[in-house]
């Protein structure tokens, strides 16, 4: 028996057709990056999730970045990392100059286990960073 591992298509073929409309409307207007497509979506998902903005972004490096930054997190600062995360989770705190502190998961929630946390100065320590493998920051 071949069980395939993943299999998008079922899930896929019932949207097609509207994605394949929405994409030739962007395409076909030039306006990849930024415009009123995206603006437009900004606006929706704002609303939405019942904020008075969104931002949209090309990838979660640029999302967890952005999220720092509107937390003041610069230079000097520390922010908890967990260690089983993906690079860009660390990346982006030392992209604003900040120090990464990676901390051991707790084994049974595979959460931020806040007894092994080793910051060198948690007086200085402004975030914990929680960020979920899909890209979610929290």
């Amino acid at each position: 028996m071949n069980i395939p591992f993943l299999n998008f298509a079922p899930m896929h073929s019932e949207i097609k057709s509207e994605m394949m409309d929405a994409f030739e409307k962007v395409y076909d207007s030039y306006w990849y990056v930024l415009g009123n497509k995206v603006s437009a979506f900004e606006t929706a998902y704002a609303e939405f999730n019942q904020t008075k903005f969104a931002v949209g972004v090309s990838n979660g490096l640029d999302a967890l970045q952005l999220s720092l930054k509107a937390l003041d997190i610069k230079e000097g600062d520390e922010v908890i990392v967990p260690s089983n995360t993906y690079i860009a989770t660390a990346l982006a705190v030392s992209n604003v100059g900040a120090k990464p502190v990676f901390v051991e998961p707790d084994l049974y929630t595979y959460n931020i286990n806040p007894k092994k946390n080793r910051s060198s100065n948690f007086s200085i320590n402004k975030s914990n960073y929680a960020c979920s493998f899909i890209w979610s920051s929290l």
